[in-house]
């Protein structure tokens, strides 16, 4: 964590904070991901200091992360509770007997040659004969990777948790304590950032609960929390999985969004601006962000909305400029600004060459908020890397496009594409007020 605070002017902050949508995803966080989200929130100066740093007292309350507490404590000139030093011994004590326990299994774990053996055995009892332990190890191995993990240590948690997720079950899918683990280990295979093992995680766990005879309503919070933490795997490495951008924007997951969680219709929309790659779902994806207005709006879908259903350029002008305020203040997409303008421009000027083919560069420039002279060799380059069929004329200040004919059939097929997502929603909604 950070130990440098930037404090912004009052009115810059107002500014950023009228688009923080943290206090919606806290509740589909784990105390440790809510750190990393107030963390940002330090650093970034958006909201006063103290004001921060007893919010984050407040989630490290929920934890056993009690050094750390003890030093925000001090830092703000208090002194730390009794009680919380207090439980720093018990905490201790309780790990150092947990790893008493499990000694024997963690050194078995240490060899290659008995870790490569865990898969073969048909039962918990076959293992624990073989490395010569009692089954009530095994149960402790979880509980002494969950000790870890409330402490911070997360790599040890996750390496603990993958020894023990190929163990075998007792009886068939996966037991409450096994799904339990998951989550465990996908917590921290992000906060230790490891994002391959966690793009694996979170694709078991999407099967998971495909699969889970749970009650709706379970599945419903379950997967809702999967898409909030499968926001830290997509924005936080700069090649995203290709599958992990289809388990968010798949049918399923757009549902789910907008039925418990319409907020994240902002990542929807900043994953279709930033990857060039989704270029074939815009059109369909926008449409449900247009059906959701009502329910959520901001900076990011309003630029799309602006640009794709009323084809409104100064207003998906003004939209961009807010977008940089929302980029800023938000931990997903602070790092992404400079790409997320880059590509929203070239949404833009696609967007606009689609319907006129002789554009004024001055003209453009504008729409795209930039000067004259910037905007001609921005599109020279941009014509030239994606071997646009258009020209610059330079004698009248314009780019000439070659204009291709609407296709009939495939208007027909654009226009019948949302049915399907149509008709799930409406069953989803049934089912939501039944």
């Amino acid at each position: 964590m950070s130990e440098e605070h930037r404090v912004l002017p009052l009115e810059e902050a107002r500014e950023l904070t009228q688009y923080d949508i943290s206090p919606r995803m806290i509740p589909f966080l784990d105390a440790h991901l809510i750190m990393l989200l107030l963390d940002f929130a330090q650093e970034s100066g958006i909201y006063k200091h103290e004001t921060v740093s007893r919010g984050m007292l407040s989630v490290l309350s929920q934890t056993n992360m009690i050094d750390f507490a003890v030093d925000m404590y001090q830092s703000l000139g208090d002194e730390p509770p009794a009680e919380m030093l207090d439980r720093r011994e018990v905490i201790i004590k309780d790990v150092e007997n947990t790893r008493a326990v499990v000694l024997s299994l963690l050194q078995i774990l240490e060899n290659p040659d008995q870790v490569k053996k865990i898969p073969g055995f048909k039962s918990i009892e076959d293992l624990c004969t073989d490395f010569q332990i009692e089954t009530n190890v095994i149960n402790e191995l979880a509980r002494y990777a969950k000790l870890q993990y409330e402490m911070g240590n997360y790599q040890v948690s996750a390496e603990i948790l993958k020894h023990y997720r190929a163990m075998p079950q007792t009886g068939e899918g996966m037991s409450p304590k096994y799904v339990s683990c998951y989550w465990g280990s996908l917590a921290s295979a992000l906060l230790s950032r490891e994002f391959d093992d966690a793009n694996e995680l979170i694709f078991k766990m999407d099967e998971y609960l495909d699969q889970s005879k749970a009650p709706k309503k379970d599945i419903l919070l379950h997967r809702t929390w999967l898409l909030h933490w499968a926001l830290f795997a997509i924005f936080s490495v700069e090649k995203v999985e290709p599958k992990l951008l289809d388990f968010l924007l798949n049918e399923k997951s757009l549902s789910i969004i907008s039925l418990s969680c319409p907020h994240l219709f902002r990542y929807v929309g900043a994953c279709l601006i930033l990857q060039k790659r989704l270029k074939h779902l815009v059109k369909d994806t926008v449409w449900i962000i247009h059906h959701e207005a009502s329910s959520y709006s901001d900076p990011v879908t309003r630029f799309l909305l602006a640009l794709y259903t009323e084809m409104d350029y100064d207003e998906a002008q003004g939209e961009l400029q807010k977008c940089e305020q929302v980029c800023k203040g938000d931990y997903f997409l602070a790092a992404h600004w400079p790409d997320f303008q880059e590509n929203a421009r070239l949404h833009i000027f696609e967007s606009y060459c689609r319907i006129h083919q002789c554009i004024n560069i001055e003209m453009i420039a504008t729409r795209l908020n930039m000067q004259a002279e910037e905007a001609e060799l921005w599109i020279v380059k941009l014509i030239q890397n994606a071997k646009l069929d258009a020209r610059i004329d330079s004698e009248k200040s314009r780019v000439v496009m070659t204009k291709a004919p609407p296709n009939v059939y495939q208007q027909v097929i654009e226009k019948t594409k949302n049915l399907a997502f149509r008709s799930s929603m409406l069953v989803s909604k049934l089912e939501k007020g039944g």
